[in-house]
């Protein structure tokens, strides 16, 4: 906080219940033209608290309630043994001069610790549990869709590849068969006599040449 100025502080003298939240210390002082109230909580327990919810019941100098304000801390991450005091002061009235602090619930993922009866009571808070269900099985869901996204733009490369390589085979078999009807116009292939004939001829040309030179 900045432009704040302390008019008093002190250690939290009400009866609190023990192995919980509890509130430590306090510190009254002038903010922008306000009365603020900025409290500090310790955790005195074995859980990790990610938001709590509580009650500043305002008293004036003769102890007489002049107001309440409920106050709810979100994104805590409040861990045992250690004390968590927030950014945002409570606004109180001008003639507070003490106050005190009725913790309603805090939460420890979907486990919700209420103090009653100078003990804490656990709850599991379903519908907390099945918000986060649906909450991540949207975002499962899109993952899926961006996935098979991905997975058919991959395929159509795979395919188009595919298509193009039979594509090229297509016309090398063509230019094959169009050079075999040139070599052998009527479709038949040269016997074996033949061949030997042809091979022979080569050979005796061959050598003319060879015993020419």
């Amino acid at each position: 906080m900045k432009n704040e100025q302390i008019i008093s502080k002190g250690i939290y003298g009400f009866s609190q219940i023990g192995g919980f939240i509890s509130v430590k210390n306090y510190i009254f002082m002038h903010h922008d033209d306000k009365i603020c109230l900025a409290i500090r909580f310790s955790n005195d327990t074995d859980y990790v608290f990610d938001s709590m919810s509580f009650c500043v019941i305002q008293l004036d100098a003769l102890g007489a309630v002049i107001g309440k304000t409920r106050v709810e801390y979100t994104d805590m991450n409040f861990e045992p043994g250690t004390t968590y005091v927030s950014e945002n002061a409570v606004v109180v009235d001008g003639k507070c001069a003490d106050f005190k602090v009725q913790i309603y619930e805090a939460y420890s993922g979907f486990y919700k610790y209420v103090p009653r009866n100078r003990r804490t009571v656990i709850y599991y808070d379903k519908s907390k549990a099945e918000r986060e269900a649906v909450w991540h099985s949207d975002a499962e869901k899109t993952d899926t869709v961006i996935k098979r996204k991905e997975y058919g733009k991959a395929k159509l490369t795979v395919l188009a590849a595919v298509l193009a390589m039979l594509i090229m085979l297509g016309f090398n078999i063509y230019y094959l068969f169009a050079l075999y009807l040139d070599t052998f116009p009527d479709g038949k292939l040269p016997t074996t006599a033949e061949q030997s004939s042809v091979k022979a001829e080569d050979d005796m040309y061959f050598g003319v040449e060879y015993a020419e030179i």
